[in-house]
């Protein structure tokens, strides 16, 4: 069989499937074109999960009417002009194959204006094929119509999930560039139900609103030389979290679980400031999946503002203030021999004892590792080590030894001479093998000092003394993170005594 080039329709479609590979994929490439054209409110409309009509209504700056058909030409922007600015973008949709794969899988119509003319130009694309560009009367900004999505491919649209389930995705990625741009009016129609309304803003007012049941957010901050990590966690509720860097929602594997290693599964929003050249976002058509050409110092970046959540200096809580111990902390008793009941300052609060004694446990622990006086006792462990694991063993010596576990090698065999005390009964060959074979081994060493502290700390079900639990209360309260256990579970539920006034009829 000879060789020869595919017809444009082919490439188009085929294009499609990597940039488009469902209706959240629209969406995505919508949202950002209207960001990008400086809009101040955007307007989502979906019908029957996104397969007979996405559409999106901003009020930016619209194309110009001379450009409205390149627009929906492969590889036509306005981001950029040659190969160096790829690496300098500071916008969303920079590569323009956006329109152009979506006008080719789709009934597709754009209508734009821009201030400067009396009429506006509608063009109406069919499954890639030209129909019509006509004046038309049109708002300033710009409205675009997905309809009958795949229509043309029926291999594609057979892949698609349930309704339900593509209107997860839709409502995952709406939320994505509502959360990161509270100063923009977003709203989200379903089936002509309004699901989101959500008025401009300060990002902690934008969280509550889109997460209602979240009684706080945790503020966390840290900056050094490359660059900035912040935001928020919330304890109240599990639920996915969303990363940034520069703005993009992204996804980066391993900082996600850097990121669930230390708060469990709590909701959390992380935004990383970095020089534009320091982040990749062309490895995946559209833009999702990221890499850092320097790994490491972005994941310590993003360690250390997470080790600084809750200290003083920072604006701990939008609505959950850090408490200090004082004597107007009053221990009112012990429910189920589980939760202590403390009223402080006008609130009632429920600690469970396990979790402050976990947390209490684990910085004590963190403490001793990296003054390297974890106490130890002596063994004779023998275990298998590849060639590769043996000469990562030699890089990881000194955090070894500081945690406690010194390897040694006798003739050919490597032995376990010397563990930490407090890691009788958990498999430490294990604990070994997942420093050895992690990208990240600090990770699974805050990992394993949370397990330890877990195993040490007053259980559910201890009997406390006044004496006792004011002692717990009182180091605890003093810890970096007084809110999570070291698994990212809250530590204490609180209860305003105003609201139980007006619960009960009480002015």
């Amino acid at each position: 069989m000879r060789i020869k080039r595919l017809s444009e329709s082919v490439i188009n479609k085929i294009a499609a499937g990597e940039v488009v590979d469902r209706p959240s994929g629209v969406l995505k490439e919508l949202i950002e074109n209207s960001i990008d054209a400086g809009s101040e409110r955007i307007q989502v409309k979906i019908e029957k999960g996104g397969k007979k009509l996405i559409e999106v209504k901003d009020n930016g700056s619209g194309i110009h009417p001379d450009d409205i058909l390149e627009a929906v030409k492969r590889y036509s922007t306005s981001k950029i002009e040659d190969i160096d600015d790829l690496y300098c973008i500071d916008s969303y949709g920079f590569r323009g194959e956006a329109l152009s794969s979506i006008s080719s899988v789709s009934k597709f119509s754009i209508i734009s204006r821009q201030k400067d003319f009396p009429l506006g130009k509608e063009l109406f694309i069919e499954g890639g094929v030209f129909r019509y560009l006509s004046d038309t009367g049109a708002p300033v900004g710009t409205i675009v119509r997905v309809r009958d999505l795949f229509f043309n491919v029926p291999a594609r649209e057979k892949f698609l999930k349930s309704e339900r389930t593509e209107l997860k995705h839709i409502t995952d990625v709406f939320l994505r560039y509502a959360i990161c741009h509270p100063d923009i009016h977003f709203t989200l129609k379903i089936d002509d139900k309004t699901l989101y309304n959500l008025f401009p803003t300060t990002m902690e007012e934008r969280l509550k609103n889109i997460f209602p049941k979240a009684e706080s957010f945790v503020y966390f901050e840290n900056e050094n030389s490359i660059g900035k990590a912040y935001g928020y966690i919330s304890p109240d509720i599990k639920a996915k979290g969303f990363v940034y860097t520069n703005g993009r929602p992204v996804k980066n594997s391993l900082l996600s679980k850097i990121i669930r290693s230390k708060i469990g599964e709590n909701f959390f929003v992380v935004f990383i400031d970095l020089p534009p050249y320091f982040v990749d976002h062309n490895i995946h058509p559209a833009k999702i999946d990221v890499r850092f050409r320097k790994e490491k110092p972005v994941y310590d970046l993003v360690k250390s503002a997470l080790d600084n959540m809750s200290k003083p200096r920072l604006h701990l809580s939008v609505s959950q203030p850090k408490v200090r111990y004082n004597a107007e902390f009053k221990i009112l008793g012990q429910i189920e021999n589980t939760f202590l009941v403390v009223y402080y300052d006008g609130e009632i609060y429920f600690i469970d004892q396990h979790i402050a004694s976990e947390r209490i446990n684990y910085e004590l622990l963190l403490r001793k590792y990296r003054t390297g006086n974890i106490p130890t006792e002596k063994a004779n462990l023998k275990i298998d080590l590849s060639e590769e694991q043996a000469e990562k063993l030699y890089e990881l010596k000194e955090k070894f030894n500081r945690i406690g576990i010194v390897i040694q090698k006798e003739e050919d065999q490597f032995y376990i001479k010397q563990i930490p005390s407090f890691s009788k009964g958990r498999d430490i060959k294990m604990v070994i093998f997942k420093m050895l074979n992690s990208e990240y081994p600090e990770v699974e060493i805050e990992s394993f000092l949370g397990e330890a502290a877990c195993d040490i700390s007053i259980e559910a079900g201890d009997i406390l003394s006044d004496e006792e639990a004011k002692n717990l209360l009182k180091i605890w309260i003093e810890t970096d993170n007084p809110n999570l256990c070291p698994h990212g579970r809250p530590i204490y539920y609180k209860i305003p005594v105003e609201k139980i006034r007006k619960q009960v009829g009480r002015k």
